[in-house]
């Protein structure tokens, strides 16, 4: 195996890791998950597991076409025994930034000699982004900082 496909592999175990460690932080929340609010947040916190073995999947997939062996460890993860749901929220916010930092290095680090390898990493980028995105919003205390001009809201 190249140098070059060899740094390749490992970064995409690391990246495996990661995903398999949110497997297990997003399945935990939803088993813990209570209140009035806790169906929707289970279905959240089952779609973001089932997004995050999709990730899984894709980069083991590619490890062993690469001619790489997938990793079978899963990254640490954090319990801290009670949390709220806050708590929660934003423990994966956290995560989910650094994994979305890790694939934008590794965008940069692999993108540009290897079409198939940007492309899938750019997929990946969006889908975390969106998790981001989400995260923030669930974060989010409320509208007032939304401001409504010409019919549109505009934050203010």
């Amino acid at each position: 195996m190249e140098k070059s496909t060899e740094k390749l592999v490992q970064a995409l175990n690391h990246d495996l890791e990661k995903e398999m460690a949110a497997i297990v932080r997003y399945l935990h929340h939803s088993f813990i998950v209570f209140g009035p609010n806790r169906g929707p947040l289970v279905q959240m916190f089952r779609a973001q597991a089932t997004e995050s073995m999709t990730h899984a999947i894709q980069l083991g997939e590619k490890i062993t076409a690469l001619g790489g062996h997938p990793t079978v460890k899963v990254d640490q993860v954090f319990e801290p025994g009670f949390q709220t749901v806050e708590d929660m929220l934003s423990e994966d916010l956290r995560a989910e930034k650094l994994q979305l930092q890790l694939y934008c290095d590794q965008l940069k680090e692999f993108g540009d000699s290897n079409l198939p390898m940007k492309l899938m990493l750019e997929q990946i980028i969006v889908a975390e982004q969106t998790h981001v995105d989400e995260m923030e919003k669930y974060l989010r205390p409320s509208n007032k900082d939304l401001i409504v001009l010409g019919g549109k809201a505009r934050k203010g």
